[in-house]
């Protein structure tokens, strides 16, 4: 991509001087800008925009030429950014760069209607470690990580033009999804959950108020309980539904029954396991072993489409190892080892977000869903996946009471 001010992607050949070594998921763009560079062409104009924004601001007599039209417009309309004064902030820019991410990935890398999320979460790591190394000079270590860990959050909220238009008092529905994982084997691995719920909240942009949160797949945010932190002010506007999706099997898996185990031996985004030497440990202490989702599930498992629907109820618990359970009763003096939602993240946003809906004593329906899992982003499967997941949405709205 011949980028107009500089050659972004220098950053990353000095990126040691302000990346820890620990840093795994950032380390992984030298890997995408060597063999990826279509994906790197999308994503270098979000560390482009922070150029843009700092030198373009440079003298505000210039700004016509100094800054591209998108960001020229975007600074006349909001009062974040004010003409009048001389520089915007790093919190200003850092924040209008985040907000403006995931719109920008729509508009510009849609399939038809098919968003890919892969750039998003490339675009928010570039952007990171193109702020880090830009303003290493001049602005100091701490507040640079903390200024990034504010642009995490606000690239990761995305509300479709009915919730942005929506009064205060107008119910929501919660879309959340995660970002794409099994990097170290497939570096190009979209997920398609993020992709189904994004593309769902434009397909109903119109008329139903969306907000789509999409998470980090990292144990270190979920202990430091970003899911509670991230849906609980949104479950005190008590939104119509709640959806939580991530990448399964092969089928929609109704995932019934949500544990609080951390059984699974799969890596995170950052290379890190909590399962060791066989010992399995609880994602929240003092809270029940199983919780069940509030899905009306028998009316959707007729839902047609090139995937089955499935109602999964399978669990596997300490006394009685792996079975299929019919009830929440029965699985009242088990200890839990795998839900049927799994032992991994997606099983712990569900019963993170299933425990938190129970502490509020709330009653709209929650529940996660598994998509089918995929290797490669091709656009025509994709919208295959969003057309059945679309179909079996439309069944929960029906199902689910307006007030």
């Amino acid at each position: 991509m011949a980028v107009r001010y500089m050659d972004v992607w220098q950053c990353l050949d000095s990126a040691q001087s302000v990346l820890s070594q620990r840093d795994v998921e950032h380390q992984r763009l030298h890997t995408i800008r060597r063999v990826a560079p279509k994906l790197c062409s999308q994503i270098a104009g979000f560390a482009d925009e922070i150029y843009d924004y700092f030198e373009g601001f440079r003298d505000f007599n210039d700004l016509d030429r100094g800054i591209p039209s998108y960001v020229r417009d975007e600074v006349r309309h909001t009062s974040e950014i004010s003409p009048f004064s001389q520089y915007p902030t790093d919190e200003q820019v850092l924040s209008r760069v985040a907000k403006c991410l995931i719109p920008r990935v729509i508009s510009t890398h849609s399939h038809g209607m098919v968003v890919d999320d892969r750039p998003i979460y490339w675009g928010r790591l570039l952007s990171q470690v193109f702020f880090n190394w830009y303003r290493q000079h001049d602005v100091p270590a701490k507040v640079r990580r903390e200024l990034c860990a504010q642009h995490e959050i606000n690239s990761r909220c995305y509300y479709n033009k009915a919730a942005q238009v929506a009064a205060p008092s107008e119910r929501r529905i919660i879309l959340t999804a995660f970002d794409p994982f099994m990097l170290n084997s497939n570096i190009q691995q979209s997920n398609p959950s993020a992709s189904v719920a994004l593309t769902l909240a434009e397909i109903y942009k119109n008329h139903l108020p969306i907000e789509v949160v999409t998470f980090p797949v990292r144990y270190r945010d979920f202990n430091k309980h970003l899911v509670e932190r991230m849906l609980k002010p949104r479950f005190e506007r008590d939104p119509l539904l709640m959806i939580s999706f991530s990448m399964g099997r092969v089928q929609f898996d109704l995932e019934r029954f949500v544990g609080r185990k951390r059984s699974s031996t799969a890596l995170d985004n950052l290379d890190y396991s909590p399962v060791r030497k066989g010992k399995i440990p609880p994602c929240v202490t003092k809270a029940p072993e199983f919780l069940e989702f509030t899905l009306p599930t028998e009316s959707l498992l007729d839902v047609t489409g090139p995937w089955n629907v499935h109602d999964n109820r399978t669990v596997a618990t300490k006394k009685r190892g792996e079975f299929e359970a019919q009830s929440l009763s029965e699985l009242a003096n088990e200890i839990c080892v795998r839900a049927s939602g799994g032992g991994f993240l997606s099983n712990e946003i569900a019963y993170r977000s299933r425990l938190l809906q129970l502490q509020m004593n709330k009653s709209f329906p929650l529940g996660h869903i598994h998509v089918p899992k995929t290797t490669r982003f091709w656009p025509s499967e994709m919208w295959k996946m969003i057309q059945q997941a679309a179909r079996i949405f439309d069944r929960l709205l029906q199902q689910t009471p307006a007030s």
